[in-house]
């Protein structure tokens, strides 16, 4: 249809709606697929009217949070209409004694977090891009960070929601309370979909009180091993951390900040390289206490928050079990300088933090058991070495949930791709032994080599019953999920 169409289409059902130029398109480009149109309701209504008419004339719609992992999953097959939830941002209702909200989806997670803060609560969910990223593209994808160790993920936080579906009708399910069990509890569907069963327009959520206190403790461990297995010790013991990480030699240089990695467009500005990795030494004044001066390792990293008392008893007994285990330095983090560690785990799995020099080209995310971590790690490094490129991880232990980056000198070229597709496939095949393995952010080419999101492990007919069910016609961020569904 021409676009003339529809513009005018457009233009009746959204407020303000103007024909974006071509560089907003291009800017709004899905894997180098180039819409006809950006629209931004600033309703719930307005969107779906919106969607309704993509639906009856037969354009596609892409939904779009804060544009930050626009290029998780396969290019669409069509990108017809961009819907922005940039204008549907507002907190709609915070009932503190309740420890609940409800949120449109456009909303960014900063914006979120701060409205909720007001009144001494969060949403504990810490996802990379959390400066940018929306409520709407969190839950769409499933992201989550270093709390759901504690916390668990979105599906453990969502309590109802409004969603359009893919004709345009308005639906609801669950509801604004926690304790609700009517009907079927379709928020979890939803959630992790990538937005092709329905466009997520408002969120109830369940809340936590803002911790009292918060510190973090890093033990530099002299191996891998070493550091897995003074992990394990720690979950048997009585600490119960907030969170568990473990990272490799270069990458626990830069969460230590002493090479002040930037944070932008995944190009790195820290001096870290592999043979010479440190960790955080002795400092004064910038929130570190009792820290040794820490020999290159593997660094584990435990957080803990909550009641003042309770936070130092924990940490404490944690320095006690890295001692024991053999860690050749330990660091405690408080204030500014426990916030900006845990802000740079936080960015790290987006690609946000890497050596100075380097930029970053691929990230991906497995999910396999505590006790494969280490072999994941060993299998990703010698492949790497193969290679020359560099590899940062770090690791959820307690779920097996591991965050790789690669990168290179340069960006990733053509030449580059099949030796990636091999680093890619072998990962892969450890992972999906007992878990998964995705790719998330990569070159469109390289995505094309190996597939975004791995095998449907015999799930490929449910999930293209339950589009057909859901998008008949194939409406929405159609071919961007499992097996091009």
């Amino acid at each position: 249809m021409p676009d003339e169409a529809l513009h005018s289409r457009l233009g009746s059902l959204v407020e303000g709606y103007a024909p974006a130029s071509r560089e907003t398109l291009a800017a709004h480009a899905v894997d180098g697929v180039v819409p006809a149109a950006v629209v931004a309701p600033d309703s719930v209504e307005s969107l779906s009217a919106t969607v309704k008419m993509a639906s009856e004339q037969g354009y596609t719609v892409i939904p779009r949070g804060g544009g930050t992992k626009m290029d998780f999953g396969h290019p669409p097959s069509r990108a017809d209409i961009v819907v922005s939830l940039a204008r549907m941002n507002r907190i709609v209702s915070h009932e503190p004694a309740d420890q609940t909200a409800t949120a449109e989806a456009g909303i960014t997670m900063a914006g979120l977090q701060a409205g909720l803060g007001e009144r001494g609560q969060y949403l504990p969910l810490d996802p990379p891009h959390g400066d940018a990223g929306t409520l709407g593209g969190v839950l769409a994808t499933n992201a989550s960070g270093v709390l759901r160790t504690s916390f668990g993920t979105a599906r453990d936080m969502v309590i109802g929601v409004r969603v359009v579906q893919a004709d345009g009708t308005i639906v609801k399910s669950g509801g604004r309370v926690v304790k609700n069990v009517a009907g079927y509890d379709l928020n979890k569907l939803y959630i992790g979909s990538l937005g092709t069963l329905g466009i997520l327009a408002e969120v109830n959520l369940k809340l936590q009180p803002l911790p009292a206190a918060g510190r973090m403790i890093i033990g530099s461990m002299p191996g891998i091993s070493a550091a897995a297995e003074c992990a394990f010790r720690v979950l048997d013991s009585e600490i119960m951390p907030s969170f568990l990480e473990l990272a490799d030699p270069v990458t626990h240089s830069l969460l230590a900040g002493e090479h002040g990695a930037d944070r932008g467009n995944g190009a790195g500005s820290g001096d870290a390289q592999d043979g010479d990795a440190q960790g955080g030494g002795a400092q004064r004044g910038d929130g570190r206490r009792g820290n040794d001066r820490t020999a290159p390792g593997f660094p584990l990293i435990a957080g803990m928050f909550g009641p003042e008392e309770t936070v130092d008893w924990q940490i404490g007994e944690c320095e006690r079990l890295l001692r024991e285990t053999g860690a050749t330095g330990v660091t405690r983090l408080e204030g500014d300088a426990y916030r900006q560690a845990l802000e740079s785990m936080r960015a790290f799995p987006a690609g946000r933090l890497v050596p100075r020099g380097m930029q970053s080209g691929v990230t991906c995310r497995a999910s396999v058991t505590p006790d494969e971590v280490e072999a994941l790690y060993r299998l990703a490094e010698e492949r790497c070495g193969r290679l020359s490129v560099g590899c940062g991880m770090l690791s959820h232990f307690a779920s097996g949930h591991v965050a790789f980056v690669f990168y290179g000198e340069r960006p990733f070229q053509e030449a580059d791709y099949d030796g990636l597709a091999g680093l890619v496939e072998a990962l892969r095949t450890a992972s999906e032994q007992h878990g998964a393995f995705v790719v998330e952010h990569a070159p469109a080419a390289l995505k094309e080599r190996v597939g975004a999101w791995g095998s449907s492990r015999g799930n490929r007919h449910l999930m293209e019953m339950l589009k057909y069910r859901f998008d008949p016609k194939g409406t929405l961020n159609p071919g961007r999920f499992v097996d091009g569904i």
